[in-house]
């Protein structure tokens, strides 16, 4: 069957790594596990972003490129990286559409974060997709796809249209095989595409299922349409989406397998292949949904796999609502001082970490930053004052790295992923330190303790003094037993991709 009008299949592609980098020194410390390769990264664009941009498989799907990934494949992999960026061009250059969408910044599960941090996550996602891809994004990807009510209404305000989510976080009965419509507050909406289950979860854990793409696009594809709308000759579209890293990474030669089936397999046997902005251009979503909230894909329990706990990870879980408090009550004091020290710098404090990222990155030139969110429209009275600032504000940047969510993903303390967010978080402390001379370290490490691995009984403020040494002036003089590198320099765990 062939030139089939009606049937239409888009595979997604969540394509995303964790920040790696050692915050002090922006380089990326060797991981054994990853040899022969140097780190995770690098082994991943090997196996999994080299072969698919080669292939042109980033033409063919819908995929996000997650900020972090996409500054680190930049700075190392430029070929790569503009491949990646052109794929989506081609798309606009030839349907009017992108077929690239946006992520969260940091890869935030959205409803345990502030209404205040939520808004900044999207502002700074939106800000970087813009600057990479040369466009506004039209949809955006929530991390885990977690989502609360709150979240998409902010993606609405911005400009957002679209967003994937989960069969399962839908409140009622829906047919995946069309986008729907979530009203929001104020006469906003946001349009909802539901993956496929079964086919997402059997791409990505069944490795039968992806053996041979002519099949797949024979026998699993079919079994999956709605058979009422086939009868009657409507539109449908089957959505699957999964970690873009499966296709080569933690699937060998599942690139092929992609390549094959987005420029042949699926043709040939009746399916246009497209993207989810293409396919919403031509079919509006007609009928509305409500979401169970909070939610997310991977998490049976909404989304207490990265607050409270539960049984999706094995072992004991009091850690993760223990670490997650140890940094509620660190940004609390980072916000704190935020706000009261750059009343005299910054017009609006918050508005201004909202545009930060564009300072940053040189996007934004300071001339620019400082006449639209200094105080009284000018850049601080003196340099210190300015340093000052500017210190506060990166301590704000990786106030949000801390919240990656990696570090409570899996099922121990004792990982790479918890102690690189702790990482992240003592980033923070010292900016503050350098800028105010106040010591946050003192409760943050002594709200660790709490914390404790079940697997090798090692605290959060085990973890915390085990993290290398840095510059002595750089944080709060140690005197209450939490100095820095002071013991196990060099314990370093190997990472998980």
């Amino acid at each position: 069957m062939v030139g089939n009008d009606h049937q239409f299949v888009c595979l997604y592609g969540h394509f995303y790594q964790p920040p790696r980098e050692d915050p002090f020194t922006g380089r990326i410390p060797r991981e054994p596990g990853a040899a022969p390769f140097e780190n995770y990264n690098e082994k991943i664009t090997t196996e999994c972003y080299r072969p698919n941009a080669k292939a042109g498989n980033f033409e063919q799907i819908s995929f996000d490129l997650g900020p972090t990934l996409a500054s680190w494949l930049e700075r190392t992999h430029a070929d790569v990286y503009h491949e990646i960026i052109e794929a989506d061009r081609r798309n606009v250059a030839h349907y009017g559409v992108g077929n690239a969408l946006a992520q969260a910044y940091n890869h935030t599960i959205l409803p345990l974060a502030s209404s205040r941090d939520k808004r900044t996550q999207i502002v700074w996602g939106l800000e970087d997709f813009a600057h990479r891809f040369g466009r506004r994004a039209e949809g955006l990807w929530h991390a885990e796809t977690a989502v609360d009510l709150e979240t998409p209404d902010i993606l609405a305000q911005e400009g957002v249209r679209y967003t994937v989510l989960a069969p399962w976080q839908s409140a009622g009965p829906i047919d995946p095989t069309e986008p729907y419509r979530v009203c929001l507050r104020e006469g906003r909406s946001i349009t909802v595409f539901f993956y496929n289950g079964p086919l997402s979860g059997g791409v990505s854990f069944d490795w039968n299922m992806t053996n041979n793409a002519d099949a797949f696009a024979t026998s699993s594809l079919p079994a999956h349409l709605n058979r009422e709308k086939a009868a009657r000759g409507e539109d449908q579209l089957i959505t699957i989406a999964t970690d873009g890293e499966l296709y080569g990474h933690h699937k060998p030669w599942r690139d092929q397998f992609l390549a094959h089936l987005v420029r042949e397999g699926a043709r040939g046997h009746g399916f246009a292949v497209t993207s989810l902005g293409r396919y919403l251009r031509a079919h509006p979503a007609r009928r509305e949904v409500e979401l169970a909230l909070p939610s997310a894909w991977s998490c049976a329990h909404g989304v207490a796999r990265w607050s409270g706990g539960c049984s999706c990870t094995e072992g004991e879980a009091s850690w993760k609502p223990t670490l997650r408090g140890a940094l509620d009550h660190l940004a609390a004091q980072l916000n704190e001082t935020f706000e009261r020290v750059t009343t005299t710098t910054l017009a609006d404090p918050w508005a201004a970490r909202n545009a930060y990222l564009g300072l940053r990155n040189h996007w934004t030139s300071p001339e620019e930053f400082w006449a639209r969110y200094g105080a009284r429209g000018h850049r601080p009275e003196s340099a210190a004052l300015e340093e000052h600032t500017l210190q506060l504000l990166e301590a704000q940047y990786f106030g949000q790295w801390m919240y990656t969510s990696c570090g409570f993903f899996f099922e121990d303390l004792d990982r790479i992923e918890p102690r690189n967010d702790i990482a992240f978080a003592r980033r923070a402390i010292s900016l503050v330190w350098l800028a105010t001379r106040r010591d946050v370290r003192r409760d943050f490490v002594r709200d660790l303790v709490a914390a404790k691995s079940w697997r090798t009984g090692l605290t959060g403020a085990d973890l915390y003094r085990q993290l290398p040494r840095v510059q002595p002036s750089w944080l709060p003089p140690g005197g209450d037993g939490d100095g820095d590198g002071d013991k196990n320099d060099d314990d370093k765990s190997e990472s998980a991709a």
